[in-house]
């Protein structure tokens, strides 16, 4: 009896040890990474392909964009200066990052001093915000019930900005941290802002008042 208690006691343990190690294994993130610049790129397969925007500098920083089917961003991918990627949302699985089609975007610098003053956006719960972006990036909450303020800064990779953004009464999280993105495709938005929201993505669209 003592020796298949022991037999037991050792399973048990071994087993105990392997879900240890299972509940400790992080998903891994592989991207094939792009030259230094913009790119309009498109991911998975090519009968279903998602699409979206890559940013890359000529160090380690590094921004993907992915869409969903209702254009909407879905998924994100952070590169720093350590050279590591990040995703948001978290990823739970292995994954690589495949493009199966990259296009350069070429030109379309931007300035925060080039851009309008005023603007207006709707919350995903369908409320309204105005709010203003001075030439020093400050952002400042209009008159209606939803007030969206913040900062706003340039980054190191072209047309993607820093954005720090606080709420009140717009269904949102009270702050968030993101980035602010300018590019063609989006018009009529000038920009719009991809933010942290609580481990999901929350995309913003803002449009000249």
């Amino acid at each position: 009896m003592k020796s298949l208690n022991c037999i037991l006691g050792v399973s048990i343990f071994l087993l105990a040890a392997c879900d240890d190690n299972n509940s400790r294994h992080q998903a891994e993130l592989t991207v094939d990474e792009l030259g230094a610049g913009r790119y309009s790129v498109s991911v998975g397969s090519e009968d279903a392909p998602s699409i979206g925007k890559y940013y890359a500098d000529s160090g380690n920083n590094g921004f993907i964009l992915l869409e969903g089917d209702d254009g909407k961003a879905s998924q994100i991918y952070r590169r720093t200066e350590s050279g590591s990627w990040s995703a948001l949302p978290d990823i739970t699985a292995d994954t690589r990052v495949r493009f199966i089609n990259s296009v350069p975007i070429l030109g379309q610098g931007s300035a925060l001093t080039s851009l309008p003053l005023s603007y207006v956006m709707k919350t995903p719960s369908g409320k309204v915000a105005k709010f203003t972006l001075g030439s020093n990036g400050h952002l400042t909450a209009g008159e209606t019930d939803c007030q969206v303020s913040g900062d706003v800064s340039e980054g190191d990779l072209g047309n993607v900005f820093t954005v720090s953004l606080m709420t009140q009464n717009c269904d949102l999280s009270e702050s968030s941290n993101g980035v602010l993105l300018i590019d063609n495709d989006y018009q009529p938005a000038v920009f719009r802002m991809i933010l942290d929201a609580d481990n999901a993505v929350l995309d913003l669209w803002a449009y000249e008042e």
